[in-house]
């Protein structure tokens, strides 16, 4: 399959690739988005990779600390171009500084791999009519809109809330300085990431993990791209999702072996 848009090739496809385009993505799940009460898109995008809908629910909230008040949401991200799986995943958004963050736990991912025909086989064409391939799209497509109207869920947002607000208590082992350096070396930050976090974290004046995750997600408003933007907010729900007996391991260290794995649904 190769993907085109505007007379340019963005992708060339394996047979294996199966389409979910963005725009039935998005005539499937805003729908579902508008019948949710009190929930609101709060940004959402469309980069040369990925869509990205974030939305947040203003009725379903928390203080992590006293005055510092998050809410619940989620992101509905997709790939045309095969760089990565149509994901739902919980979101925190902090109102005291608009930052989001995106937790690894409880995520959802559904992928673009679908049945693979034989272009030898005549008979592959016969028993997989447009019609056929339309209604197994459709159903999926009803399996993401159940995904997403349980995507806002009171309990686990609470969970997520307590571990933050375990995070409040967890002093960072390191110095400001030496706890951003082994933050870029485990997730590969730019010299001007580092330097935005550190500024964040200073400026903050929190030296606990809670601090380093607010620092990290601030950073992501400042981000080159709304894309990378999205890798920071995935990144502070990386480091509230460690371990609480570990902080910030040096990078010979594989932490992420300690971590739950992505919740996933086969398409």
């Amino acid at each position: 399959m190769i993907r085109v848009l505007d007379g340019n090739v963005r992708a060339f496809l394996s047979d294996r690739y199966r389409r979910l385009d963005n725009m039935e993505l998005c005539a499937a799940v805003l729908p579902v988005i508008n019948e949710m009460k009190n929930s609101v898109i709060e940004s959402c995008e469309v980069t040369p990779s990925h869509l990205y809908l974030k939305v947040v629910n203003r009725r379903l909230k928390a203080e992590v600390r006293v005055g510092d008040v998050v809410q619940a949401g989620f992101v509905v991200s997709n790939s045309e171009v095969g760089l990565g799986s149509l994901r739902v995943e919980p979101l925190v958004f902090r109102l005291v500084c608009k930052n989001g963050l995106i937790c690894k736990d409880f995520a959802q991912r559904k992928y673009h791999v679908g049945r693979q025909i034989n272009t030898s086989d005549d008979s592959a064409y016969e028993l997989y009519s447009e019609e056929t391939l339309a209604q197994d799209d459709k159903t999926f497509f009803i399996k993401v809109q159940d995904i997403v109207r349980c995507a806002v869920d009171e309990a686990k947002f609470m969970l997520t809330v307590d571990r933050l607000r375990e995070a409040t208590q967890i002093p960072l082992k390191h110095d400001p300085v030496k706890s951003v350096e082994l933050l870029a070396d485990k997730f590969q930050l730019t010299e001007n990431e580092r330097g935005d976090i550190l500024r964040q974290l200073f400026m903050g004046a929190d030296n606990s993990r809670y601090g380093l995750v607010n620092a990290v997600t601030a950073a992501s408003k400042i981000a080159k791209s709304y894309e990378r933007a999205t890798e920071l907010e995935r990144i502070g729900g990386e480091i509230l999702s460690l371990p609480i007996s570990h902080n910030l391991l040096p990078p010979t260290v594989n932490a992420y072996q300690s971590l739950p794995e992505y919740q996933t649904i086969s398409a």
